[in-house]
């Protein structure tokens, strides 16, 4: 049996190419433009993230809280006291140093 392929032309490029391998399937349809001209045409729609990463733990804090506790392991304050002064987790201080937050 001769089979007959299936033909589409590309808006496009004004092409006519085959279906079945020339054309990315939408639903039960296919695109209306031929793969490399859609793949040229999703530049057209750039990708904005507005994904912000999270501040979490030490990066948390203030800017001047941050200093004040840099400056005062800097005078060798141990982190019992800094825990105290700053009224933070004496055990989140640690995980603090441990990750390497702060040194």
């Amino acid at each position: 049996m001769n089979e007959q392929k299936q033909m589409k032309l590309c808006r496009m490029c004004n092409e006519v190419k085959e279906l079945e391998g020339g054309f990315y399937k939408a639903g039960t349809s296919y695109q209306r433009y031929c793969i490399p001209c859609h793949n040229i045409k999703r530049y057209d729609y750039p990708h904005k993230s507005t994904y912000k990463k999270k501040l979490k733990g030490f990066e948390k804090l203030d800017e001047e809280t941050r200093k004040k506790i840099l400056y005062d392991l800097s005078v060798k304050l141990n982190y019992k006291e800094i825990a105290k002064k700053y009224d933070i987790k004496y055990p989140t201080i640690l995980s603090w140093k441990r990750k390497g937050l702060i040194v």
